[in-house]
C-alpha cells in the first residue's frame, strides 16, 4: 500500500537512488566487456541531432566520459569518428573542435604525457584559429595549459595560460562560460609554484566572476588569504580568513568552517599567539582527522607540538610527535618540510628530557633535511624567474600575432591606397623614429641619474644600518661586561638573570634580517641569486654569514652580529669552505667579493 506522504529521510533516499539509476543507465545501454571497460556501441551520438546547438558541445563531452574514456584505444577513436561525422552532418564546427580536444583528453587519462595528446591539442586550437573561433581558440589553449601543468610541464604551460587569458579577454570575461572556473584553475598553477601576486590577481578575478555564496567563492576567498599568510601579511590573512568563515557559516558547510578557523589557528600560530592559536589548531587537527586530510592534521598537530614545548607539556610533546611520525609515513613525497619540523621539535623535545645523543642526530638529520628543502625552494625561485621571461616572451610574442593579422588585414583591403601613401608613411616614420630616439636617449640620461642616485642612497642606508647593528652590539658587549663585574662584586642572582638573557641576545634576529636583506639586496642585487645559483647546498645561516663578509667585516664584527663567538665564526669559516668546495689558496672573502 503506497504511503500518502514519505519523510525527508525517504525522499533523499529516493533520490539517491534515482541518481545512481541514472549513473547506470549508460552501463546497460552500451555495454562493458569482461575486464570492465566500455566497448563501440554504433549510434551512441545519435541523440546529439536533438540537442539544441548552443549545449550540444557539453552534451558530447559528458557521453564522451562517462563511455569513451573506459574504452580501448581503437572503439573510442571510431566512436569519436561516429561522433565527427554528426558533426559534419550538422555542419556544427565548434562539435568538430571539441573532438580534437576529447581525442587528446582520452591519450591524457590512459597514457599519461604523450606526444598524441600534444598533437591533438595543437590541432583543436589551429582549428579554432582557422575557423576565426577565438572563443574556443581560448578555451582549448587553457585545456593544453591545464594539460601540460598536470604532468609539471610548467614553462610550457605558463605560456599557454597567457595565450588563453589574451584571447579571452578580447572576447570578453562576461561572455566565456565557466569563466570562475578557469581564473581559478590558472591560480592553482600559480600558486603552487610560489608566484603569489599572480595566483591573487586570478584568484580575484575568479571571485568577481563567482558572486553566490557557495563553496567554490568560499575555497576562492580562502586561497587568497593563503597568498597573503604566505607573504607574511597576516592581518590582511586574517581578513580574507574571517570573510571565508562568516560566508562557509552562512551556507551551513562544517568542512570550510573547519577549514577557515583552522588558518585562522595558524595566522596566531605564525604570530606566536599561542593562547589564542591553541584551541583552533586543536580544531583543525580534529576536523581534518575527521574529513580525512592527514597531511593537514600532521601540520595542525606539528603546531601543537611547538606550544606543548614551549608551555613545558614535554611528555605530551613526545606522543604527539610519535602520531605525526605515523602520518608522515603514508605519504612517499611532499611532505619534507614536514619531516624538517618533526625532526626540529623531535631533537628539541630529545633535549628537553635530557636524551642529549638522541637530541643531536635528530638534529643532525633536520639540517640534511633543511638543506634539501633550501635546494629545493632554490629550483622553485629559479623556475618562477624562468617563468617570468616566459610570460614577457608569450606576451610579445602575442602582440606580435596581433599585429601580424592586422598587417595582413590592411594589405587585402587597402592594398592600393598603400602604394599611394608608401612615401608619405616613410617619412612620418623617419621622423617618428628619430623623434622617439631622441627621447629615448633623454629618457635613458635621466633614468641613469635616477638610478645612480638611488644606488648611492641605498648604500648609505645599508652602511647606516650595518653601523646601527654594530653599535647596538658594542653597547651589548659594555652592558655584558658591566653586569659580569656586578656579577662577580655582589654574586647577585637577578644580575645573574639579567647578564644570561644579554648573553642570548642575538643582533641579528629573523626579524632584523629581513630588513638587512632588504637594503642589501638593493645595493648588491644579483648576491643572493648568483650565490644560490652557484652554490646551490647552502642553507639560510650560510648565507647570512656570507652577506656580513660581502660587507668587509672582521670576524669579531661577525660575532656580534651573529651572536657567537670568534671562534664559532672561524669555524662557521671552516664548514663554508667545504661546503663551497674551495681550495687551499683560495680565499673566502675574493670569492665573495666576485659574487
Amino acid at each position: 500500500m503506497t504511503p500518502k506522504y514519505l519523510n525527508q529521510l525517504q525522499l533523499k533516499l529516493l533520490y539517491i537512488i534515482a541518481i545512481w539509476l541514472i549513473l547506470l543507465i549508460p552501463l546497460f545501454t552500451y555495454g562493458l566487456n569482461g575486464d570492465g571497460r566500455h566497448v563501440y556501441r554504433p549510434g551512441l551520438f545519435a541523440n546529439l541531432k536533438d540537442t539544441v546547438a548552443a549545449n550540444r558541445v557539453e552534451a558530447a563531452r559528458a557521453i564522451y566520459r562517462v563511455n569513451c574514456r573506459k574504452m580501448n584505444e581503437a572503439d573510442a577513436m571510431k566512436s569519436l569518428d561516429d561522433m565527427k561525422q554528426v558533426a559534419r552532418h550538422l555542419s556544427d564546427i565548434k562539435l568538430e573542435c571539441a573532438i580534437y580536444d576529447m581525442r587528446a583528453d582520452y591519450y591524457s587519462v590512459n597514457k599519461g604525457y604523450n606526444p598524441k595528446s600534444t598533437a591533438y591539442f595543437n590541432a583543436a586550437i589551429a582549428f579554432a584559429q582557422a575557423e576565426q573561433l577565438q572563443l574556443e581558440t581560448g578555451i582549448y589553449q587553457h585545456r593544453k595549459a591545464n594539460y601540460y601543468f598536470l604532468y609539471k610541464q610548467n614553462s610550457a604551460a605558463c605560456r599557454y595560460y597567457l595565450l588563453s587569458e589574451e584571447n579571452l579577454r578580447e572576447v570578453g570575461f562576461d561572455n566565456v562560460p565557466g569563466i570562475a572556473n578557469i581564473f581559478s584553475e590558472t591560480a592553482n598553477f600559480y600558486y603552487t609554484l610560489g608566484d603569489f601576486d599572480n595566483a591573487r590577481g586570478n584568484l580575484r578575478l575568479a571571485l568577481k566572476y563567482q558572486p553566490n555564496a557557495t563553496r567554490t567563492r568560499v575555497n576562492i576567498m580562502n586561497t587568497i588569504g593563503l597568498t597573503y599568510r604566505n607573504n607574511g601579511q597576516y592581518s590582511t590573512a586574517m581578513g580574507y580568513f574571517n570573510n571565508a568563515l562568516k560566508m562557509a557559516a552562512a551556507i551551513k558547510d562544517t568542512a570550510w568552517i573547519a577549514i577557515a578557523r583552522g588558518n585562522i589557528g595558524s595566522v596566531y600560530f605564525l604570530q606566536h599567539q599561542y593562547k589564542k592559536a591553541r584551541p583552533l589548531v586543536e580544531e583543525d587537527y580534529r576536523q581534518s582527522l575527521k574529513f580525512d586530510q592527514k597531511l593537514n592534521a600532521a601540520i595542525a598537530l606539528l603546531r601543537l607540538v611547538r606550544i606543548n614545548i614551549d608551555y613545558g607539556e614535554i611528555k605530551l610533546a613526545a606522543l604527539r610527535l610519535d602520531t605525526v611520525d605515523k602520518i608522515l609515513l603514508t605519504y612517499r613525497e611532499n611532505v619534507l618540510t614536514q619531516r624538517v619540523q618533526y625532526y626540529e621539535l623531535k631533537a628539541e623535545v630529545n633535549e628537553r628530557l635530557g636524551s642529549l645523543t638522541e637530541a643531536m642526530q635528530y638534529r643532525t638529520i633536520s639540517e640534511k633535511l633543511r638543506d634539501s628543502v633550501a635546494r629545493r625552494d632554490n629550483i622553485t625561485a629559479i623556475e618562477r624567474v624562468r617563468l617570468q621571461w616566459v610570460i614577457e616572451k608569450s606576451r610579445e610574442e602575442f602582440d606580435a600575432l596581433k599585429r601580424s593579422a592586422k598587417v595582413d588585414s590592411f594589405k587585402q583591403n587597402t592594398i592600393i591606397v598603400v602604394l599611394i601613401l608608401l612615401i608619405i608613411i616613410t617619412v612620418l616614420i623617419y621622423n617618428r623614429q628619430r623623434l622617439k630616439a631622441k627621447k629615448d636617449k633623454e629618457l635613458l640620461a635621466s633614468e641613469k641619474l635616477r638610478v645612480d642616485e638611488e644606488l648611492k642612497n641605498a648604500i648609505l642606508v645599508l652602511r647606516g644600518y650595518t653601523e646601527n647593528l654594530m653599535q647596538k652590539n658594542t653597547l651589548i658587549d659594555e652592558i655584558k661586561t658591566e653586569l659580569e663585574n656586578i656579577q662577580l662584586k655582589y654574586n647577585d642572582t637577578g644580575v645573574a638573570g639579567n647578564l644570561d638573557k644579554m648573553m642570548q641576545a642575538h643582533i641579528m634576529t629573523d626579524d632584523n634580517w629581513g630588513e638587512f636583506k632588504k637594503l642589501f639586496s638593493r645595493v648588491h642585487t644579483t648576491f643572493f641569486y648568483n650565490l644560490r645559483h652557484s652554490y646551490t647546498n647552502l642553507s639560510d645561516t650560510d648565507i647570512r654569514l656570507l652577506a656580513l663578509i660581502k660587507l668587509k667585516l672582521n670576524n669579531r664584527e661577525i660575532s656580534g652580529m651573529l651572536g657567537i663567538t670568534v671562534d664559532g665564526v672561524k669555524k662557521a669559516k671552516q664548514r663554508l669552505r667545504k661546503k663551497m668546495n674551495l681550495f687551499e689558496d683560495d680565499d673566502i672573502e675574493d670569492i665573495v667579493n666576485s659574487l
